[in-house]
């Protein structure tokens, strides 16, 4: 096996594994009362899944498996970026978190927001002697679709001159032994390409604030359907597979499961289902085999294809009739496809 298809493979099988984590965190929130603690350690967990999965992508494939954005808590975020520094810092800094727990997602991926958060603190920190304080908050903006993060440290703060040159790209005030992060024009860049902006401001000796404004994710539909429309799912991974059933017959579908194409399609032959999520990698049949033979029989019969691995632009254009979801996805992502197709 070459490099590139064992690449592919591990990829495969890592988000295979990643995904039921994501749709276990899922039924865990669908059971738990929302004001108990737990919920935001679950969010804690979603967020370092999919930061683990663009993390090792990126390493596989030198590029990220999915530059696709999703739907993202930037609280865990936060919390995760000072988790870090909180116990090495504690000698020396005070985090102060004060992060509104209703605040709406945004679209992104956990990689970039991760390198944004991590960078300010870390400029942040560096900009302090002695002792100080870090402070963030975060809030739904009024009558707006719009987030903002607040970011306020008692540093050492940027002088008149400075100011205006901190986004500019290879500008830094920090010795070369000292440079660290990612650099403050790729921190707005970043935001730049997620619909947000970033400002600045501050005095010399009296510390900086950056306030970032992203515009918010469209709210889901939380509508229970009652069309009764039927879903067959193709999984060959067993724990999967009834996760993603019992989660789609909490919403009032009827779920057909299978673990292989071959199967799905003697399903097909005695029961017509309205919707069919297939896997790409499967035994004996996988997902493009099985949609070799459906534009055969049932070429109109909407179909989403789930691939945990990279596709590559051939693939891409033998599914461009099709709707793609790249694991690991969650369960939001997943029904707000099938809302599309079939309602």
């Amino acid at each position: 096996m070459s490099s590139d298809n064992a690449s592919k493979h591990l990829a495969h099988d890592l988000n295979n594994i990643f995904t039921r984590i994501l749709s276990s965190i899922e039924l865990l929130k669908r059971k738990v009362p929302a004001s108990q603690e737990i919920i935001p350690l679950l969010n804690t967990i979603e967020a370092g899944t999919y930061l683990a999965s663009e993390m090792i992508g990126e390493n596989l494939n030198k590029t990220s498996l999915s530059k696709n954005k999703r739907r993202i808590n930037l609280n865990s975020i936060i919390s995760d970026v000072v988790r870090s520094y909180s116990s090495q810092q504690k000698e020396k800094i005070i985090f102060d978190l004060k992060l509104d727990p209703d605040l709406k997602l945004v679209m992104g991926r956990y990689s970039d927001f991760y390198r944004v958060i991590l960078n300010l603190v870390v400029n942040a920190i560096e900009s302090i002697s002695g002792t100080g304080i870090i402070s963030f908050y975060t809030a739904n903006i009024t009558n707006e679709t719009q987030v903002e993060i607040i970011i306020i440290d008692t540093g050492s703060g940027i002088s008149k001159e400075n100011l205006p040159l901190i986004f500019e790209e290879n500008f830094s005030t920090k010795a070369k032994k000292t440079d660290s992060g990612i650099g403050l024009s790729i921190v707005k860049k970043i935001i730049g390409d997620n619909n947000g902006d970033i400002t600045v401001a501050s005095e010399q000796g009296k510390g900086t604030e950056f306030r970032i404004v992203i515009e918010s994710a469209p709210a889901l539909d939380p509508q229970i359907s009652d069309a009764g429309k039927t879903i067959l799912i193709a999984e060959d991974e067993d724990i999967l597979r009834e996760l993603l059933a019992e989660l789609l017959e909490s919403y009032n579908y009827t779920v057909l499961s299978c673990s292989t194409g071959l199967e799905a399609l003697e399903m097909l032959k005695v029961r017509q289902p309205d919707l069919v999520i297939i896997d790409k990698n499967m035994p004996e049949m996988g997902g493009f085999e099985f949609l070799n033979e459906l534009s055969i029989s049932n070429k109109d019969l909407p179909v989403i294809f789930a691939s945990g691995s990279p596709l590559d632009e051939m693939e891409k254009e033998r599914l461009v009739a099709r709707r793609i979801i790249q694991k690991p996805y969650n369960f939001e992502e997943l029904l707000s496809l099938v809302r599309d197709l079939i309602g």
